[in-house]
């Protein structure tokens, strides 16, 4: 069965919008990886922020005492 030009132009539409959709799903992904880099990141910088801190912490007393506003 021989294709009609609108056949054709239909067909074509279709190539051009599935090339766009590759081109976006592509470009998302790569926000994607990005943003898992950074948060990977954030996460390194909080974990060794908590283990300074409670370094710098394991040490020291607390006072069980009431605060001077009471």
């Amino acid at each position: 069965m021989p294709e009609t030009p609108n056949a054709e132009g239909r067909l074509l539409k279709l190539e051009e919008k599935v090339a766009y959709q590759d081109k976006l799903v592509a470009d998302l992904n790569d926000v994607v990886v990005a943003l898992h880099r950074r948060v990977e990141e954030i996460r390194a910088r909080l974990d060794g922020a908590e283990r300074t801190m409670r370094q710098e912490l394991e040490g020291r007393e607390i006072p069980n005492e009431r605060p001077p506003h009471y």
